[in-house]
Order: structure tokens, then sequence, then C-alpha cells
């Protein structure tokens, strides 16, 4: 893989990154609004399987995607549909607890948690990844992201959670 495809991979993943603040925040918003985490999170997936469902039509009619055949299918391990289940954890805490310790603590604490998880799926292997053992420098990388999450929740105990004041735009413009 060449530097400037590498580049826009990560330049990819910090775009993506970023999206998760906004996610929190949309999340929240919603919350706040529908009063119902269940519904809330049954509104987000829905308005993402639309969005998806229009890319899929559009990459099959413009770059015609493959398709799976039905070996292919049954080739898939049982447990690799549950991605999206297992992500719907993460959009209820960003229901239920971002609002308390804020956004940037929240996914400080969910970057520990999956740079934790992540360590020990690459040293094993795991789920189809390649071996990347953990070395005393991604260890050390580890304990230093650790700790600075750490310092960051300590700060975030100094303000309440309060209820944000929504006031639409036209509203706001008069």
């Amino acid at each position: 893989m060449g530097a400037v495809a590498l580049g826009l991979i990560f330049v990819f993943i910090l775009a993506a990154g970023g999206l998760r603040s906004v996610e929190v925040g949309c999340q929240n918003t919603q919350k706040f609004h529908l009063k119902n985490m269940w519904l809330c999170a049954v509104v987000s997936y829905a308005v993402a399987l639309a969005g998806f469902s229009v890319f899929l039509v559009i990459s099959t009619v413009v770059s015609h995607s493959p398709w799976p055949t039905w070996a292919d299918v049954e080739r898939m391990p049982w447990w690799a549909p549950f991605g999206g289940l297992i992500g719907g954890v993460a959009v209820l805490g960003m229901i239920t607890v971002a609002k308390y310790v804020g956004v940037a603590t929240f996914n400080a604490v969910v970057i520990v948690s999956e740079m934790l998880v992540a360590l020990v799926m690459d040293d094993l292997g795991a789920m189809g990844f390649a071996e990347r053992h953990a070395t005393p420098p991604r260890l050390l990388a580890a304990v230093l992201i650790t700790v600075a999450v750490y310092l960051m929740a300590g700060d975030s105990r100094e303000t309440a959670p309060r209820q944000p004041e929504f006031v639409p735009a036209r509203e706001a413009a008069r």
C-alpha cells in the first residue's frame, strides 16, 4: 500500500472518528425530544438503514458492486451479522450517559475500552485479523492514553449536567 493511500485511509478514520462526536450530540438531542431511549435507538437505526439502502442501490447500479453467493453466506461465521447490534450498545451509551460526563470524556473512555479490546484482539489475531503483538511500545501507548482519559474524566466532574435549551433556528433569528 502506498503512502498516499495510507494517508487517505487515516484521513477517513479521522473523519469517521470526528463524526462519532457529532453522533453523540445527535443522539442526546433526539433523546431529549423523543423521551424514550429505545425509540431513539430504533429511529437512529431506521435512518441508518434507509441511508445505507440508498447507498447500496447506488453502488449496485453505478459500480456494479458484487453480491454474495449463497455459498458465501453459508461460509460466514454465525457471529458476523451481530456487529450492528453490538454497535447499538454504544448508541445506548450515547443516549443514556454521555450527558453526564460530556462528549469528550464519553468518547475518551470509549476509545480506551476500544483500544484495550483491540490490543487483545490484535495480539490473538482474533476474528480474522492478522496477529499484531502487544509490544512494549503499544502497551506504553495504551497506558499513556488511559492516563490522559483519567485526567480528562477527572475534569468532567466539575460541571453538573444541564438540560440543553433547544431553540429552532427560525425562532432564534427573530
